[in-house]
């Protein structure tokens, strides 16, 4: 795929010869039956006339330096949508997700931090995960919702069933591009309903097990997920950060982590700024460099309650963040004057 700016590492993708309107149709009829789908999904199974190889497209990161393209894949229209939309829902009943570590906005987070001591020796790290998504390990992921279930003492008719499905949408990671078609070596279907829960499933097995290890043996003092991204906090004279990378590292070939390291005693997160100063933390809002602060203006034919929805959210932010008075304020006049400039009546 070099024709274009869309990169995909050596040996993530499988150029087939010949082109598919769908890989379903080998299948024997029962076998889609002894799923136990649906009707409506096993419809859609064994007549995929109308169905088409998902096409991928590229997304522009406008709001990152450089405007990288994302690859994004349309699933809709593959012959297996409507399971793995039911597999979804099958998966968030039957296997328990803890969310030890996970953090669901930037609110929790800070309130988190709160119930950290703070020490001078504090530091701050954060952890991302290379291209996630497309680098889950399959096959690890199906011995892992298979032992999750016999833990859980899942009827093993439910657990066959579910194991049966999941391999089926794995399979079904097929997409087309500049009319060639590619296969994904690894990781779920890009664009696919299921993407998500199976790599969240295998991120939080990792947790509860191999990074647990790690934490416990690197004295990490906090750890925080939000998707891929990872905050550490550790004390300098007691933990080697880059020995700690080195660890996450190590726990599977297939996942890369990189590391960012405060500076100037700063770093930044989802969207806050974390700020640490000689006896506490501190937030602000943050803002990358690309950002315009452009929001829909008062004349345009937009909806009442669109055009008032960032403004909004942007004093829904400043009212529920933990903002010292300095950081607040100066937040508070960059509403005013967005409400100025697009002729909004600022919120109250």
């Amino acid at each position: 795929m070099n024709e274009t700016n869309i990169r995909f590492t050596n040996g993530q993708l499988t150029l087939l010869n010949k082109g598919l309107k769908y890989n379903l149709g080998h299948k024997p009829k029962h076998w889609v039956r002894d799923l136990g789908l649906e009707a409506e999904c096993a419809i859609t199974l064994l007549h995929p006339e109308e169905q088409e190889t998902p096409p991928l497209r590229g997304l522009i990161k406008i709001q990152e330096e450089g405007t990288p393209i994302r690859p994004v894949v349309n699933f809709r229209n593959a012959p297996s949508y409507k399971v793995a939309r039911m597999l979804t829902d099958i998966l968030k009943a039957h296997i328990p997700m803890p969310n030890v570590y996970n953090i669901q906005n930037s609110t929790q987070l800070m309130n988190d931090f709160s119930q950290i001591p703070f020490v001078p020796e504090l530091k701050l790290a954060s952890l991302d995960i290379s291209n996630m998504n497309t680098n889950i390990p399959t096959k690890e992921l199906i011995s892992i919702i298979n032992n999750i279930c016999k833990n859980h003492n899942i009827e093993d008719t439910v657990t066959r069933e579910i194991i049966s499905i999941t391999n089926l949408i794995i399979t079904q990671n097929h997409f087309s591009f500049q009319d060639k078609t590619y296969v994904q070596n690894n990781g779920p279907a890009m664009g696919a309903p299921t993407s998500s829960i199976l790599s969240e499933i295998y991120l939080q097995f990792l947790e509860n097990t191999k990074i647990f290890n790690i934490l416990k043996e690197e004295k990490i003092i906090g750890y925080f997920r939000y998707v891929d991204d990872i905050l550490i906090i550790y004390n300098e004279n007691i933990t080697d950060v880059n020995q700690v990378l080195k660890s996450f590292n190590n726990i599977t070939p297939s996942l890369t982590f990189t590391l960012e390291q405060e500076e100037e005693n700063k770093l930044n997160f989802l969207d806050i700024l974390i700020i640490k100063t000689k006896d506490k933390i501190s937030f602000d809002i943050y803002r990358k460099k690309t950002t315009l602060d452009i929001i829909i203006l008062n004349d345009s034919c937009h909806p009442t309650e669109q055009k008032l929805a960032a403004i909004r959210y942007f004093t829904n932010r400043i009212n529920t963040y933990s903002l010292d008075h300095t950081e607040k304020q100066a937040e508070t006049n960059i509403v005013k004057r967005l409400s100025t400039t697009t002729n909004l009546t600022r919120p109250s």
